[in-house]
């Protein structure tokens, strides 16, 4: 693994995504336990797309993460939550493919992100 020209440096990502999973795996298996659960499912994971989450590395880490676990084999879906702003100065509503500053209808820098910003959670999750 390395930069590939991309210019991501998959290590570095992969080690991001590494740790979110753990941490959403914990919280699976807690989860899990408190209900009886013989087995997870399915998991649909949320994040917000400002939160720069790939969603492969999610599903890669994932796979790894939960050999030998409840979660292990579960079907996984990940979902990026788009980033959606609001202009203070004109009202208008927007949703971006990308954060820019500035209002896309009226230029203004009053520009306030209502959705996509650091959205991370656990939507629903399927047990047996």
């Amino acid at each position: 693994m390395g930069s590939l020209t991309t210019g991501i440096n998959f290590p570095e990502v992969l080690m991001h995504e590494m740790g979110l999973v753990q941490n959403i795996i914990e919280i699976l298996e807690h989860q899990a336990h408190l209900n009886n659960a013989s087995r997870v499912v399915s998991v649909q994971l949320e994040f917000g797309a400002l939160t720069a989450v790939l969603p492969a590395a999610i599903t890669f880490a994932f796979e790894i993460l939960s050999k030998g676990s409840v979660m292990e084999g579960a079907q996984l879906d990940v979902t990026i939550i788009p980033i959606k702003v609001s202009c203070s100065d004109c009202g208008k509503e927007a949703i971006l493919q990308e954060y820019q500053p500035f209002c896309p209808a009226c230029s203004s820098p009053a520009l306030r992100i209502t959705g996509g910003r650091d959205e991370m959670r656990v939507a629903s999750m399927e047990i047996e």
